[in-house]
């Protein structure tokens, strides 16, 4: 069946760290009229089971390769492997059949270096781009690793950039950033954004934004307040740009290139409340994350709900597929995670269920294109130690080595 952290410099830990631990959350899109799907939760029975089989893996305590905080997975053209590791400063390169063919990039300000990375992307033409928080910008390396060129971000506010994820196809770099200003009152004004650039780092269309302002004397790290999609948008097959702006719904919005709506898509979906011991994990992780915005921390507000859509990723075959908290948390034995499939028109096709090992709230979990996923062993750990060693402490867990396993779609049940 076919799918279709060790301390660092206070600056560079909370750069490189914020995408993986702000899931994804509220934000305005464009006004306009635009198709609505509405769609039902699929019965049980209707629930598709896709039985994974290990294809191959490196990392962990008996392995040359070592990983220190891996934030990002992405497949590429020949089936190759694209593995970010933002503690090392560096993307491992594996073949189809896990062999280690090259390490491309590093820290630095010398060509094709960055200082803090946090994301990876992959242009049409084979080129690694390498995504810089501070200042933002995207410093490219071709297949060999040599420099290729850079893009320095600009908005147009005239105001700094920080570059958090992007996305690229052939006609399209997407990438989401945020500004910050002061507001004549005094405050630490925040705006977040998912647009387009141009590949002079030219600025375009917005497609989702966002504003929040603090009191920089009385700071109090709210989350719902900070979220934003930075884990929550895609670029389709089809060229179509999907989003989920809100944290507490169950709601795409997709554009074409341009900025013109396509359709929002919404499912029958009941917001996964939080326990006791999840309404601590997240009150510890947002402190970290709070710790690190040179104020000093008067407080934490967390939400009663896990997010209700954890990810999107865009198939090959033009589908999009959706992970929610109720996918990653309500897991029958040997479930990695279920996930919605949505077709071109928002319409939910599909719902499946991924067999093999792996714990969404332990363990990264990426999809790739070659009915391949990539489960990154103690991940999540590894990005809490690197926002703060005392909040991972606190959290609980092992600093066992991290190790990157890749599964393939075996036989359906």
């Amino acid at each position: 069946m076919s799918l279709g952290c060790w301390p660092r410099p206070r600056r560079r830990v909370f750069t490189a760290s914020i995408v993986a631990l702000m899931l994804a959350g509220g934000g305005q899109s464009a006004g306009a009229d635009v198709a609505r799907v509405h769609n039902r939760a699929p019965r049980a029975g209707d629930i598709e089971s896709v039985r994974m089989q290990e294809l191959w893996r490196a990392g962990g305590q008996d392995d040359e390769v070592f990983f220190g905080n891996v934030l990002q997975v992405l497949g590429g053209p020949e089936g190759e492997v694209f593995v970010l590791d933002v503690q090392l400063v560096k993307t491992f390169v594996f073949s189809k059949s896990g062999v280690l063919l090259r390490e491309l990039g590093g820290e630095g300000e010398g060509p094709g270096e960055v200082t803090n990375i946090n994301s990876i992307l992959l242009t049409s033409d084979g080129r690694l781009g390498q995504g810089q928080v501070l200042p933002g910008r995207i410093v490219f390396v071709d297949r060999q690793g040599e420099p290729s060129g850079s893009m320095r971000l600009t908005d147009p506010e005239g105001s700094f950039v920080l570059l958090m994820n992007g996305q690229a196809n052939e006609d399209l770099l997407l990438l989401a950033g945020m500004r910050w200003s002061m507001s004549e009152e005094g405050e630490l004004v925040q705006n977040m954004f998912l647009r387009r650039y141009e590949h002079d780092g030219t600025p375009g269309h917005d497609f989702c934004t966002k504003e929040s302002a603090f009191d920089a004397a009385n700071f109090v790290f709210d989350e719902l307040k900070f979220d934003f999609i930075w884990n929550r948008f895609a670029v389709t097959a089809e060229g179509l740009v999907c989003f989920a702006p809100h944290r507490n719904a169950y709601e795409i919005h997709a554009c074409r290139a341009d900025g013109t709506p396509v359709f929002v898509a919404t499912r029958d979906y009941e917001s996964l409340q939080r326990d006791d011991e999840a309404r601590t994990q997240a009150r510890l992780t947002h402190e970290a994350l709070g710790s690190h915005y040179g104020r000093q921390l008067m407080g934490v507000t967390v939400e009663d709900a896990e997010p209700d859509i954890v990810s999107l990723w865009p198939s090959p075959d033009g589908t999009l597929w959706v992970r929610t908290s109720r996918g990653d948390r309500e897991r029958p034995a040997g479930v990695l995670t279920t996930v919605d499939v949505l077709d071109g028109r928002g319409q939910l096709i599909a719902q499946r269920q991924l067999v093999c090992p792996g714990d969404p709230e332990r363990d990264g979990i990426h999809f790739l294109p070659g009915d391949r996923v990539v489960v990154v062993r103690g991940a999540a750990e590894a990005g809490r130690r690197e926002v703060g060693s005392t909040t991972a402490e606190s959290m609980g867990g092992d600093a066992a080595e991290l190790e990157v396993v890749c599964y393939g779609v075996g036989m359906g049940e």
